[in-house]
């Protein structure tokens, strides 16, 4: 069950700092609800974690206002599940 959550982020970190226009959208709200399902736990990995905040936050391509508008939903952020709330990815 370990290795597979820290797959589920080592793909979201990977997503994050490679996704562009030109792929669906729907890779990073995947991987947004991986994350928030089958994800590791949010006090364990902090590293890991750390390093998806900062591949959401460098990839000049998330700072589009639609495909945050698409990306954000405010009920899962306020439980937690911060990547839902693109002014946390800073």
């Amino acid at each position: 069950m370990e290795s597979s959550a820290l797959r589920i982020l080592n793909n979201a970190i990977f997503e994050a700092q490679t996704w562009k226009p030109s792929r669906s959208r729907n890779t990073l709200e995947n991987d947004f609800y991986q994350l928030m399902f089958r994800g590791p736990s949010l006090d364990k990995h902090t590293e890991l974690w750390n390093d998806f905040r900062k591949a959401l936050a460098e990839n000049h391509h998330l700072e589009d206002e639609t495909l945050r508008e698409f990306l954000t939903r405010p009920e899962y952020a306020r439980e937690g599940y911060w990547w839902f709330d693109p002014n946390e990815w800073r």
